[in-house]
């Protein structure tokens, strides 16, 4: 009899250690965690896109939260049955990757028991929002945790205007400030700058593409428009910078269809 008991101890122990078990004590090694490779801000909404395996028996999803600096878990977002987790997900054995839109109507709570809905308040343009995401196991209800510093990331929304056609002689405007003007010269059209306004040309292959503005290289020339194109723009205001994008879709005579934006915060160099 003590040589079955001891046995049957001695198994319970072999189990709480084995590898594939949840194991509470040491969760951050049971759950990996997601590794979020780009926050693309819009209007009143940031895009947050990971990328994630997870094999674990007791894997069951993920979980999405921003907030600030200090705290980007403030709020902790719901899926669309207003249940946990966020994302839902089997177990997987090979990477992959995941998109989530944190938008005007996304469910969230701040606690357990009550959840709302996100207003345009609660993603004001202009304002630094950061995001974090973890794995996520159902029972017990524990996730992967590391440091701040290696996995939250930032994002800025702002205001943006979409597939709009502008004329030659016609101002892009975003609000209230000019970004740049589309003039007809010589048959072919070009951005020429505004008042305290520079700009260069930037790899990208649509607005949503991240752009981090280097200091130096913007100019006063005119800029050839050309199609599927992304211009920077540097605005100067007093000791600040703000900084616009316009990409082009299209360009047709006289006129070009273009997507634009403008970061309404001075000096954010990452949008």
């Amino acid at each position: 009899m003590n040589i079955v008991k001891k046995l049957f101890i001695f198994i319970i122990i072999l189990s709480a250690v084995s590898c594939g078990l949840p194991d509470v004590t040491g969760i951050t090694l049971e759950l990996n965690q997601p590794y979020i490779t780009k926050v693309i801000p819009g209007q009143n909404k940031l895009v947050v896109e990971f990328e994630a395996q997870n094999n674990e028996p007791s894997f069951s999803g993920y979980n999405i939260y921003f907030g600030d600096s200090t705290n980007p878990r403030e709020y902790r977002l719901y899926n669309q049955q207003k249940a946990l987790p966020t994302m839902t997900e089997l177990r997987s054995e090979n990477v992959k990757k995941y998109s989530f839109t944190i938008e005007v109507g996304s469910y969230y709570s701040t606690n357990s028991s009550t959840v709302d809905t996100l207003r345009e308040t609660d993603l004001p343009n202009g304002i630094p929002i950061y995001v974090w995401v973890s794995s996520y196991q159902i029972t017990p209800q524990l996730e992967s945790y590391y440091y701040y510093d290696n996995f939250v990331k930032m994002g800025t929304p702002r205001p943006e205007a979409v597939n709009q056609t502008i004329n030659a002689n016609q101002n892009i405007s975003m609000e209230g400030r000019d970004l740049a003007k589309l003039i007809d010269s010589g048959g072919k059209l070009y951005f020429q700058n505004v008042a305290n306004t520079s700009m260069m040309v930037m790899a990208g292959s649509s607005l949503n593409d991240i752009v981090v503005p280097p200091e130096n290289g913007y100019g006063n020339i005119d800029l050839e428009v050309k199609a599927n194109r992304l211009y920077l723009v540097k605005i100067t205001e007093d000791n600040n910078s703000y900084y616009g994008k316009i990409y082009v879709r299209s360009v047709s005579g006289t006129s070009a269809v273009v997507d634009y934006c403008r970061q309404t915060a001075a000096n954010i160099l990452s949008y």
